[in-house]
């Protein structure tokens, strides 16, 4: 059975590939044929005769009818919505599912998703990966993928409106119809991937993926996921190997006994496997481990571009330069945008049929005039705009992403950063590209490896001043901070100018260097699940921007 559901996915992941390669050809043309059909289908909407839908005729009338948006302006549409069932308010389509995603005074928002954009989320974000796989594969020894089962990441939770709309992750609406597929392609059993009670995700992942002497490949939405479950092997495990031997799960593990008892049921008792590992985990880490434990391993999914690369050079470590690494997808809850079309390339093909995208240039005064497509220019960011398929129009994402390239018609996009995730306590708006080309300078120039790192704009001290905090993976001696704090300083003075100006000319005070205590942001994501964060939606903390950020990461402040 295995090797059909894996030949399935793959088959489907191929299918991926034809529909972005052809769809990339026509990409202008399809994204305007897009937006002409949404406003058609939806002129009978509230929304759509708010506007005059109907009178709509070139993107110039659509842009003086229809103004930018945030979710704010569909939030009280989107209330009727989820409490009453109204329908033709956004969309004459029926939502399918609601994203949720954080609102800003602690609300989740409701993202309503259709069923076309299900289909997008289930061709680009699932199946793809696996015809990126096939690929590589074929090109690298000319044969087909062997079928496998992988370490899949994946932690979701089965909610429902009060009408029975499902809520929460896209991809729970995705996988559910499938579930009794997943322990096929997976060596995460579903009840550990829809878990109906509170666990130790990593560990289950951790035993049931070492148990699996032939693991083929891994798959997480985030590459923080898969070094969370790398470092926790690396910490535990002996007590991993006395399971596996003794086919249990960990009498320490606090799960109920009937969930306890069914786990344990799809655990044998494996005395070789547990030898096997014990001889390659006693001769340590300093080697790729990936490749000892686990020898027929030959891909990670994960997306590891970006703010995530201390991540990304720490899963490295773990497996070796020889296994390649997919960037998987640019998505968000509202619109699925892009996706990595090639092992290994850190730039994402546009995908047309997600919507249609108009972009702000940055370099322009003028934020409310737009571009399309095809007037895009490589080496320019632009903030994205979206009119997705789901009931959002001109909805402003606010990220910004950078053009480096074109596949056929479509951009070749990166994410450069939230204009929302800004630094700015004299105006001198550091945003995260800044601060993440410091930190990779900082590495370089002082050889420390660093786990993870934010910031905080300290308003309160007179002048204002930057607090950069690190979690280094190595003891810091503490006569050597001076020096590393004229570092950080530099980089940051040198990354944003305006930055620079300001704290030689004592507007800004001296940058802050914190060093926090090891496992520090580990910890942060351990906090947040239990209070009910799908791991697949937490991305790392670069600007503490709440007082319980705040709290927590200066709480675990080294003490020197």
């Amino acid at each position: 059975m295995t090797n059909i559901v894996y030949n399935t996915m793959v088959k489907k992941g191929k299918e991926s590939l034809r529909d972005i390669d052809a769809n990339s050809r026509r990409a202008e043309a399809i994204s305007e044929e897009l937006l002409f059909k949404l406003l058609d289908k939806n002129k009978e909407t509230e929304y759509g005769k708010k506007h005059d839908f109907a009178n709509i005729h070139t993107i110039e009338d659509y842009k003086k009818k229809v103004p930018f948006s945030e979710y704010d302006d569909y939030q009280p549409y989107i209330k009727r919505m989820v409490e009453d069932n109204e329908k033709n308010l956004l969309t004459a389509e029926e939502p399918k599912h609601y994203a949720l995603s954080s609102g800003s005074v602690g609300v989740p928002k409701h993202i309503p998703v259709s069923q076309e954009q299900l289909d997008i989320y289930s061709k680009y974000g699932t199946a793809m990966l696996f015809g990126v796989m096939d690929e590589y594969y074929r090109n690298t020894t000319g044969s087909k993928v062997p079928p496998g089962k992988g370490l899949n990441n994946i932690e979701l939770k089965m909610m429902e409106t009060k009408h029975g709309v499902p809520k929460g992750a896209i991809s729970a609406t995705l996988l559910k119809p499938v579930k009794n597929l997943v322990g096929h392609i997976s060596t995460t059993p579903w009840t550990v991937c829809c878990p109906p009670c509170e666990m130790n995700g990593k560990y289950m992942k951790a035993l049931f993926a070492l148990a699996e002497r032939d693991l083929a490949y891994f798959d997480s939405s985030f590459m923080t996921g898969l070094v969370d479950i790398m470092d926790y092997i690396k910490e535990n495990w002996e007590m991993l190997c006395d399971n596996i031997e003794h086919g249990e799960i960990d009498a320490s593990i606090d799960i109920p006994g009937q969930i306890r008892s069914e786990l344990e049921a799809l655990i044998k008792a494996d005395k070789q496997r547990a030898m096997e590992l014990r001889a390659e985990f006693k001769k340590g880490f300093d080697t790729p481990i990936i490749p000892r434990i686990w020898p027929k391993v030959f891909y990670v999914g994960a997306i590891g571009t970006g703010g995530f690369f201390t991540y990304t050079r720490k899963m490295r470590r773990y497996t070796g330069k020889n296994i390649p690494f997919d960037n998987l997808c640019y998505a968000a809850s509202e619109a699925f945008i892009a996706v990595c079309r090639r092992s290994g390339d850190d730039s994402y093909v546009l995908v047309p049929e997600g919507g249609f995208y108009e972009f702000i240039p940055m370099n322009s005064d003028d934020e409310e005039s737009t571009v399309t497509m095809e007037e895009l220019e490589i080496g320019e960011d632009y903030e994205i705009v979206v009119t997705n398929i789901s009931g959002f129009y001109r909805y402003k994402l606010k990220d910004v992403i950078r053009v480096t390239g074109f596949y056929n018609q479509a951009p070749l996009i990166q994410f450069v950063y939230r204009k929302s995730q800004l630094l700015s306590i004299a105006g001198e708006k550091t945003n995260e590209e800044a601060l993440r080309w410091s930190v990779e300078q900082f590495i370089k120039d002082t050889e420390l490896t660093i786990a993870d790192y934010s910031v905080y704009a300290d308003a309160d001290t007179e002048p204002g001043h930057y607090v950069v905090l690190m979690e280094p993976q190595e003891i810091v001696n503490k006569e050597d901070i001076e020096k590393y704090r004229t570092i950080i300083e530099e980089k940051l003075m040198q990354a944003n100018p305006s930055y620079g100006d300001k704290v030689r000319t004592g507007i800004l005070g001296k940058t802050e260097l914190v060093f926090l205590q090891q496992q520090t942001y580990q910890l942060y994501r351990d906090m947040m699940i239990m209070k009910g964060t799908s791991p697949n939606q937490l991305k790392p903390v670069r600007i503490i921007d709440t007082p319980m950020k705040e709290k927590f990461f200066f709480g675990l402040k080294e003490r020197y």
